[in-house]
């Protein structure tokens, strides 16, 4: 098999698990196009996916299309009509899809093209089954009013269906991301019984809308400790200072032992801060919340303040990391921040100051400059543990390289790997890396990674950070 597109990630599957054996069907069909490219092998090339308004069919699409890296063109009536409104216009359309990267092509309302229009689908729809990266998708409210020579040459139908109540809780739980509390969100699927996803996601904003929710992200992280390599000079540090007081925090009380309450991460960028801040989160079955730093400026006088005093009463609701990403760029020092900066810097102290003893919750902070940070926030009971996260040296860039391609067939793996970890890239280089390793195979055909593909790759990134020379 050729190299794999990477997991979904836990927001992603969850969203397909709301549009139950369907949504599974529609992501085996992309993921088998994309991923398949060994002549010979039964692949469907077309699928049509029919649903009645608002049920969907576009977000559903749209979303695994480009979790799957998959360019997307979409075809519909309006955009011929805008190239002209010639049948022309629709041929170069067709002839503009590219056959060296993953493609979908989307065609909308297929009922619509009639005539030589519906005939340039169909010879489409035919030609795509010899392009390996190219697949087709139609969507339409009407599927029987698609001309029947259309639906034979079409390899799959998926009907959409309104969810059931477990689907509705999947889609809620999708759009909601944990702002509203669990409670709120079991009536809304109880009292929704019959309604689309489009129905479902206004009841939901309007709900959000009256919580005045926090100008945060929370989701389930994703990240595994063992997708982490590099990190054996300071797991040992992350376990005893951040894991285990959440993890036997009724010990730690007994023992009379104080935990820290917040870390702060610091090291140059790329080196997997956010990566590890996930990571913890997982290990410990809590929720990651990442506070989206530019959404904490409000034009309005003490709204930043509100914005940030919200997201720490939405923490302390529930087990939960919270990490602050580049705090050095509001928190920084009080003799070079700003009006809002140096009030939020306030009001970050009343809430670190005010996050009750037990409350299941640990800040988590990251920044490239920690010369920049206001001594203040970094004494006792704030962020008053520091870990440094450096660049990873050879043998954690070959640990990161090996669980980087674990799952990946690699010529010569083992001296390609060594040869690799010379280069002096941080971790997410490496992983930008092995990425464009991946797609310079697909590109190829092959099922296997060459040398010549992580050449390739390294060739195509900033020369400044590659300084081994490739001999």
């Amino acid at each position: 098999m050729p190299p794999t597109t990477q997991p979904l990630d836990d927001t992603t599957t969850r969203l397909v698990a709301g549009f139950g054996e369907s949504g599974q069907r529609l992501l085996q069909f992309l993921s088998g196009k994309i991923e398949n490219t060994v002549p010979g092998e039964l692949v469907s090339h077309s699928v049509l996916l029919s649903g009645q308004s608002g049920i969907g069919k576009s977000l559903l699409l749209t979303t695994l299309a480009e979790k799957l890296a998959c360019k997307i063109i979409k075809v519909n009536l309006g955009r011929v009509i805008a190239h002209g409104g010639q049948h022309s216009a629709l041929r170069r359309i067709f002839a503009s899809v590219p056959h060296t990267q993953p493609v979908l092509v989307w065609i909308v309302d297929p009922e619509l093209f009639c005539g030589i229009y519906g005939c340039l689908v169909e010879a489409f729809v035919q030609k795509s089954k010899s392009m390996p990266m190219c697949c087709v998708a139609m969507t339409s409210r009407y599927p029987d009013r698609v001309s029947v020579s259309l639906r034979c040459i079409v390899d799959d139908h998926i009907r959409l269906l309104p969810p059931g109540k477990t689907e509705r809780l999947q889609l809620c739980q999708w759009y909601a991301k944990h702002n509203l509390p669990p409670a709120d969100i079991a009536q809304l699927v109880e009292a929704t019984h019959g309604k689309v996803a489009g129905e479902l996601f206004a009841d939901l904003s309007a709900m959000q809308k009256n919580r005045k929710l926090p100008m945060a992200v929370v989701e389930s992280a994703g990240v595994r400790w063992e997708d982490i390599g590099g990190l054996s000079n300071v797991i040992n540090e992350i376990q005893e200072s951040i894991i285990w007081p959440l993890r036997y925090r009724d010990r730690f009380r007994r023992l009379g032992i104080r935990p820290p309450r917040g870390v702060l991460l610091h090291g140059p960028p790329g080196t997997g801060k956010t990566m590890i801040a996930r990571a913890i989160a997982h290990e410990v079955s809590a929720n990651f919340i990442l506070v989206a730093i530019p959404d904490l400026i409000k034009g309005e006088v003490g709204e930043s303040e509100k914005a940030l005093a919200s997201v720490f009463e939405s923490a302390v609701r529930m087990p939960s990391i919270l990490f602050l990403d580049e705090i050095e760029a509001i928190f920084g020092s009080r003799e070079q921040a700003g009006e809002v900066g140096k009030k939020l810097i306030s009001q970050l102290f009343l809430e670190l100051d005010s996050i009750p003893e037990d409350a299941n919750v640990m800040i988590l902070a990251a920044t490239n400059a920690p010369e920049l940070m206001d001594s203040s926030i970094l004494r006792s009971g704030r962020l008053d543990k520091k870990i440094h996260i450096p660049r990873p040296d050879y043998a954690s860039r070959l640990d990161i390289l090996r669980r980087s391609t674990r799952h990946l067939s690699i010529s010569n793996k083992s001296t390609t790997l060594e040869w690799l970890a010379n280069n002096s890239l941080s971790g997410a280089e490496i992983k930008a890396l092995v990425r464009g390793a991946c797609y310079s195979a697909i590109q190829r055909g092959s099922a296997d990674i060459s040398k010549e593909d992580f050449e390739a790759s390294l060739s195509a990134m900033n020369p400044a950070n590659i300084l081994f020379s490739k001999k």
